[in-house]
């Protein structure tokens, strides 16, 4: 096994996003990040792996320059999550390097402006290894490490840059409360 680093990786999604479609886009980045994620092959700075008290890590690894995708790498300690939420207009690949996560998928099933309602439409155990893609309009989900005691680190691609996502918080009777949420990086 080879190791690489993020510069090899980079390399690597940079043919891929030339792949023509969105679909066969995000097959071809799905391939490379699955290929990243063999143990102990990404090489990646010790801050990348430190979580946070209040909320999930979110770090910048590497930000496109014709903006085309952005990757990030985020930490969860045991216990943290996302509410339902979507990545708007921006297909991704999301995949674990460390540790696992539940990730649960969404349909909406009734929208009105400020609101909508959901039905769980799937829901599985993400471990080291595995990744997965979404692409607009199938993107509503939620994250959580909430299967073990231990941190987990995750590595994400965008088309684009995430800046903001319509979040979804419980209101009552089966509805969720629509809010756009602005996202930051972490140190």
């Amino acid at each position: 096994m080879s190791v690489i680093g993020a510069d090899e990786l980079v390399r690597r999604l940079d043919a891929a996003v030339n792949a023509g479609d969105v679909e066969s886009v995000t097959r071809q980045v799905q391939h490379e990040i699955e290929n990243a994620l063999v143990p102990g092959r990404l090489q990646l700075d010790e801050r990348f792996r430190r979580t946070q008290s209040d909320h999930y890590a979110r770090r910048l690894l590497h930000r496109d320059p014709a903006r085309r995708y952005t990757v990030l790498v985020l930490a969860w300690a045991p216990g943290q999550g996302t509410p339902i939420h979507d990545h708007p207009n921006l297909w991704s690949v999301e995949g674990v390097l460390e540790g696992e996560l539940e990730v649960t998928q969404y349909a909406p099933i009734k929208e009105e402006p400020h609101r909508c309602r959901f039905a769980p439409v799937e829901s599985h155990r993400v471990v080291a290894g595995d990744a997965n893609f979404l692409i607009p309009p199938f993107e509503y989900h939620a994250l959580t490490n909430d299967l073990t005691e231990r941190p987990c680190l995750t590595l994400h691609v965008f088309g684009g840059e995430l800046l903001e996502m319509n979040t979804f918080d419980p209101v009552g009777n089966g509805w969720y409360e629509r809010s756009l949420r602005r996202v930051s990086y972490d140190d």
